[in-house]
């Protein structure tokens, strides 16, 4: 019996999230860092003749340029633009390869996250879960945007620790030692020490198997992205500067970090000079689309200032007691008491720099977790970090401190912490176990 086919309408609701093109721009321009901005300006000034665009620079001075005769200023002159002649950094390659590699949008967005979230030799230095917390996405997906960048160039990128960097390498190399893997999981300070006899045993082969192991171990790369682009040498210019005056923070934006732009009234009002109307309509469409990047930049200004003030009214105390007075604080935080989206603070806070009274401080050097204490409050993650290298620095060199020692001499000054989240923010400082700082006397 053939099966019968047949065509027939259904109706079906849909509900969907359309973002107008204005506001796409406008929130591709609050991610921008300053010199993305202005290269961005740029682009869209050699388009549009309607829009005039003034150049800041390092010198203090604006360099304007106008119209059609905007390939004036692309000399090496201007400091903006040979600060950056540079390679490409290690998130831009990163990101270059994930675009290749063709993954979801969703999956995407995530894992651009993470690629801004590696440090120069390409660890993440954010745990999945303050990432998850971050982006309000789940753990889950979070880890398996980090297996996407664990699987791009160079092996050992995205790791979170030297075991995994390690083990990621021998997992990529096909002629790797045959017992390797197990060895890192589970002799590694061994190796580091050259216990032969005692890795043998460990893992189950003889003693001049465990020596040529742990030969090609040492041979692995404990930074693999080091020799790569990593930050851009050049000049960063700060976004805004931070002031304490009578005992409050005062936010001011950095007016030569962002260029000023402005529409053409010698093309603007040839619309109604009577010019033919194919020009016309050309000129509108200008003056239209002219008028939508001047609006975009000054919201985004309004916003960043928002978000820096935001920022200061929790982190008040860092203007007069540094590092080891900053307080816990989040995304979703700042994003409630601005009655923001989240996403909108996290492209506010994008590669922008503040000069504070402690030097030049990337905007999400700000934000960090919190651990509860005694006293019912809580601590940043950067305040315990600062303690454990206190502690670390203070200690007797022949009796270095455990990571149970420091948890235990933490939770008598009051704070909540466990032997492994200890354990997790020495390695985020590249300090050793106490077995190989006392090793390496």
């Amino acid at each position: 019996m053939r099966p019968s086919l047949s065509i027939s309408q259904q109706l079906k609701l849909n509900v969907k999230l359309m973002l107008k093109p204005e506001l796409q721009q406008s929130l591709h321009m609050l991610q921008l860092s300053g010199y993305e901005l202005i290269r961005f300006l740029n682009e869209q000034a050699d388009r549009n003749p309607v829009l005039d665009l003034e150049l800041p620079q390092l010198s203090g001075g604006r360099e304007r340029r106008k119209g059609f005769s905007l390939q004036a200023s692309r000399g090496n002159s201007d400091p903006f633009w040979s600060a950056r002649a540079f390679e490409d950094t290690l998130e831009q390659d990163l990101l270059s390869q994930l675009r290749i590699a063709g993954m979801p949008e969703g999956l995407y967005r995530i894992a651009a996250f993470l690629a801004g979230n590696l440090d120069e030799s390409g660890y993440l230095a954010v745990s999945s879960a303050e990432a998850a917390l971050l982006l309000g996405e789940p753990e889950e997906k979070v880890l398996e945007a980090l297996r996407c960048i664990q699987s791009m160039e160079p092996a050992g990128i995205g790791a979170r620790n030297l075991q995994e960097c390690l083990q990621l390498q021998i997992e990529r190399d096909p002629s790797a030692e045959a017992r390797a893997y197990e060895a890192v999981q589970h002799c590694l300070s061994l190796i580091a020490r050259g216990k032969w006899e005692q890795i043998a045993r460990q893992i189950g082969v003889s003693a001049e198997e465990a020596k040529r192991i742990s030969a090609y171990i040492r041979g692995l790369n404990p930074r693999p992205c080091a020799a790569l682009g990593g930050e851009v040498p050049g000049y960063v210019v700060p976004d805004a500067y931070l002031t304490l005056e009578d005992g409050k923070p005062v936010v001011r934006l950095n007016p030569s970090s962002v260029p000023k732009i402005s529409i053409n009234p010698l093309y603007s009002g040839m619309v109604f000079s009577g010019a033919s109307a194919d020009t016309v309509t050309y000129l509108k469409d200008q003056v239209k689309s002219a008028m939508s990047l001047v609006h975009a930049l000054r919201q985004r200004q309004v916003t960043l200032f928002r978000v820096i003030a935001a920022i200061f009214e929790v982190q008040d105390s860092y203007l007069t007691h540094g590092e080891k007075a900053l307080k816990p604080l989040t995304l979703i935080a700042v994003a409630d008491k601005l009655q923001i989206h989240e996403s909108t603070v996290s492209r506010a806070v994008q590669h922008k720099f503040v000069r504070t009274p402690y030097g030049l401080r990337e905007l999400k050097f700000f934000f960090s977790s919190g651990l509860s204490t005694d006293s019912g409050e809580y601590a940043s993650a950067t305040q315990i970090k600062i303690r454990i290298k206190e502690l670390i620095a203070q200690e007797n060199k022949n009796r270095p401190l455990s990571d149970q020692n420091i948890a235990g001499l933490l939770s008598r000054e009051g704070f909540c912490i466990s032997r492994r989240t200890v354990a997790k923010y020495r390695e985020e400082l590249n300090f050793l176990s106490s077995a190989l700082r006392k090793s390496i006397l």
